[in-house]
């Protein structure tokens, strides 16, 4: 029995070992744990790298929302609390399962912004194994920078401006002074490297003032000769007060004594010694003195030889004196001298000769249109005389105030397209020997208004320099243009007391603003030694910044860049309202002209509503309106955050 059982165990044990059934369950039993660890942390690890690509995201939206609120170089905790919102906005404090959420950010001098932001991601699976979760940390920069731009600031500084908008404090000019500081502050505290930022400004009006600018580049640009509506005083011919001579005098009674006129007086004391009692010092008589006005009576008249009118009257005079007596007498016991007088009365008969030369006296004006040789004033500060302007037709002098008159035009209506000989419309056109091509001084001393084209003896009896200078926006000449200069923090100073001398004062003509944005802008024209290209060789961004307040408005009695088109006819307008037309149409060719090459055109509409024709002229979606000093703050730093280049650094 006992040799069978273990025989049968044996057997039993050998069948078991070589049966393989339900292995699997026992090995699956075995890997169970090793599996899931793997699964789980594959699920934890991929929430977390999900996480920290969001948590990325959010810092960097933070950063260059920082930085984009960032003025002026200056990281505000306004600017801080904007980055702030904008990572909230990205990444909520439960995102993903995540807790302790930070995000905190810095200014890395005045150009950067840097973040960094944390956040806890728990697991779910690897908990299991002890693993509570994964400590997040991502960092963040935002960069402003700059490659090369050249940027031309055209703004309107007529007579509006001087107006205070509803909410604000301070009038349209003190409002942009300030946004054009901020503008340039945040312009020049973008990161440069290598590359080169470059400001200009046009101030415009009725004209623009860019007299040192052309004199400096070519003084043979400005015309020998200004073509001006002035007046011309005319002459008569007439005799000076001249010189009067006298001849030998002839029927005298002096001292003779048959016309007394008088008897002896009364004796009467005199303080006198008996010695010169005896021999008194006027015992002969007093001074003969006139008597009345001489009597003259013309007895020729000649002109010589000379010019000179000669006049011959006979003249007499009446002359008195007195003639006195004295003697020493003893008057109540007591000597003294008494002295008496008679007057006695003469006339002197003699002839006289009136020489007056010839001279011209004023009789009138003539208003016309004169042409003024200005060649020694074209440096701004040698006097120019200009004959028989002033009052009485006198001569004056004065320095030119480096405004312009624009160089030849053709009229042309307001839906027409700029004829080739049309130069003032040619931004690249450099000027040469023939006057058309050249600009002409603006000398609004001298120019007068009149009622119409031709030769007038009526019209203003003030110059449109004077009537100017006492605020009017009549002949309003702004102050002198800034050209393209490359421009870094350190010039802001520089700047600021440039934009400081800004004022109000002018008609509103955005062409004559255009025009020399685009000139002063353009690499193939007259400064195209200097703008075609940069030191390092890079792409140029070309920008023209228009700010403008209001519609055009060019009466045609105005004295503006076009003279005056009441006296000229130069644009072929007959009525204020032809004359808005027809600068309008020339705006809006010059708009495209200048995007033609590759500027861009931005918009500001301060305190106006953007019309069809500022929109037309904008590149596309690049204009903006302002209703308010903060607004147009914020349209310039908008502005200026675009042209450089706000971008991430890691």
């Amino acid at each position: 029995m006992r040799g069978t059982f273990i025989s049968r165990l044996r057997a039993g044990t050998s069948k078991l070992i070589r049966d393989q059934g339900g292995n699997a369950m026992m090995l699956t039993a075995a890997m169970i744990l090793p599996i899931v660890g793997f699964a789980g942390s594959g699920i934890d690890i991929g929430r977390a790298y999900m996480a920290k690509l969001r948590l990325q995201q959010a810092c960097d939206a933070g950063a260059l929302a920082g930085r984009r609120y960032m003025a002026g170089g200056v990281y505000t905790q306004a600017a801080k609390d904007e980055a702030t919102k904008m990572f909230t906005a990205n990444f909520s404090d439960h995102a993903y399962g995540s807790s302790s959420v930070t995000f905190n950010t810095v200014a890395a001098g005045t150009a950067d912004v840097n973040g960094t932001a944390t956040a806890h991601m728990p697991t779910t699976v690897m908990k299991v194994f002890a693993f509570k979760g994964f400590d997040l940390t991502v960092n963040c920069t935002a960069k402003l920078e700059i490659s090369n731009a050249d940027i031309m600031m055209v703004l309107d500084v007529t007579g509006s401006m001087d107006t205070i908008n509803s909410g604000d404090s301070v009038s349209r000019i003190e409002a942009l002074k300030a946004a054009s500081v901020s503008f340039f502050d945040t312009l020049t505290t973008a990161d440069l490297g290598d590359g080169r930022l470059r400001f200009g400004v046009v101030p415009y009006s009725g004209t623009v003032n860019v007299g040192s600018i052309l004199y400096s580049a070519n003084p043979a640009w400005i015309a020998d000769k200004a073509s001006t509506p002035s007046r011309e005083g005319k002459f008569k011919d007439d005799w000076g007060t001249g010189t009067s001579s006298d001849g030998a005098v002839t029927g005298t009674t002096y001292p003779g004594n048959a016309d007394s006129g008088s008897s002896w007086s009364a004796w009467g004391n005199v303080s006198l010694t008996q010695a010169n009692c005896a021999t008194p010092p006027s015992a002969a008589g007093g001074a003969a003195t006139k008597s009345g006005s001489a009597s003259s009576t013309q007895t020729s008249q000649v002109v010589d030889g000379s010019g000179n009118k000669v006049t011959k009257y006979s003249t007499t005079q009446d002359y008195t004196y007195k003639k006195y007596e004295y003697q020493w007498v003893k008057v109540s016991g007591t000597n003294r001298c008494q002295r008496r007088d008679r007057t006695y009365r003469y006339t002197e008969t003699y002839p006289t000769t009136l020489t007056q030369p010839p001279i011209k006296v004023f009789d009138y004006f003539v208003w016309t249109q004169r042409d003024f040789d200005v060649v020694a004033g074209k440096n701004g500060t040698t006097s120019m005389s200009f004959t028989k302007t002033g009052a009485k037709g006198v001569d004056e002098s004065f320095a030119w105030n480096g405004c312009i008159i624009e160089r030849g035009t053709k009229p042309f209506t307001s839906t027409q397209t700029a004829p080739a000989d049309a130069y003032d419309m040619n931004i690249d056109l450099v000027p040469t020997a023939d006057r058309k091509t050249q600009w002409e001084m603006f000398l609004s001393d001298v120019a007068y208004s009149r009622s119409g084209t031709g030769d007038q003896t009526t019209g203003g009896s003030t110059s449109f320099g004077k009537s100017a200078a006492g605020g009017s926006d009549v002949a309003a000449c702004p102050p002198a243009a800034m050209k393209l200069t490359t421009m870094t923090k350190n010039d802001r100073a520089g700047f600021v007391s440039y934009i400081g001398k800004l004022k109000a004062q002018g008609y509103t003509y955005h062409d004559a603003g255009m025009v020399w944005g685009a000139r002063l802008l353009s690499p193939d024209g007259l400064f195209k030694s200097e703008n075609l290209e940069a030191p390092n060789k890079r792409p140029i961004a070309r920008h023209i910044v228009f700010m403008t307040d209001g519609e055009p408005t060019a009466p045609i009695s105005n004295f503006s860049f076009q003279s005056q088109e009441q006296s000229t006819g130069r644009i072929g307008a007959s009525s204020d309202a032809e004359a808005v037309k027809r600068h309008t149409n020339r705006f809006l060719q010059l708009c495209e002209a200048a995007k033609a090459k590759n500027i861009t055109i931005w918009i500001v509409g301060f305190g106006t509503s953007i019309t069809t024709a500022l929109k037309t002229c904008a590149t596309p979606g690049k204009t903006y309106s302002a209703a308010n000093a903060a607004q147009l703050n914020e349209n310039f730093q908008a502005i200026a955050r675009q042209i450089s280049k706000l971008r991430l650094s890691q």
